[in-house]
């Protein structure tokens, strides 16, 4: 490790007061930053029971042979350019590891799916059109909470579907987008403008 990364990562573990938990292994830092970065963010959008409920069970980081073993046994056969998944708030997210800032920025795209509200989730698997735009609703404010880290190059994980979010954000506000992506409160901004982006999909499959 250099001495610049490891300057980041002590710059990581003082963003927030130090709330008890041990580190018991290397792991346990990049899934600390990771926490702490989506609470300093995020933490008034998260239910407190939420938040417990990962860190007594937290993701697993995997080398690759690791990883795709794991990902078989939930049906995921080619891992090919995967870099996590994770099912369901109750199991932990499996995390492919490498560079320590793609772990970081990983471990906080898969827990934000572990946080998003189960109603919310449910709507937007529900409909095909607006898988892609969840994925870029989670990278999106996964880059929010990553921002500055090192090691991190935003922009390389669902860059078009990212910019749909920026613009759905623009539109609805990034207030609402959170409660909506968090809490399920849906304002109607948010469910007009997921409807058009449901329309125009349809269009531009048969068009």
């Amino acid at each position: 490790m250099s001495n610049q990364q490891a300057t980041e990562l002590c710059s990581e573990t003082t963003e927030i007061p130090f709330i008890g938990r041990k580190l018991e292994s290397l792991d346990d830092i990049p899934r600390e930053i990771a926490d702490r970065r989506l609470h300093v963010e995020f933490g008034e959008f998260i239910a407190p029971e939420k938040s417990e409920t990962v860190r007594n069970i937290p993701d697993v980081l995997e080398t690759p042979e690791e990883f795709s073993e794991s990902a078989k046994k939930v049906g995921l056969e080619d891992t090919r350019g995967i870099l996590g998944w994770s099912t369901d708030l109750e199991a932990p997210a499996h995390v492919l590891k490498g560079d320590v800032g793609r772990e970081i920025a990983t471990l906080i795209h898969e827990d934000l799916h572990r946080f998003t509200h189960p109603e919310t989730m449910r709507k937007m698997h529900e409909n095909p059109a607006l898988c892609d735009t969840y994925e870029g609703i989670t990278e999106y404010l996964t880059q929010q909470a990553a921002e500055g880290l090192h090691g991190h190059e935003p922009g390389e994980c669902y860059p078009e579907q990212v910019e749909s979010a920026r613009q759905l954000a623009a539109e609805v506000g990034e207030i609402e987008l959170r409660k909506y992506f968090f809490q399920h409160e849906m304002a109607d901004e948010v469910g007009k403008a997921l409807k058009r982006y449901t329309e125009e999909a349809k269009i531009e499959k048969t068009a």
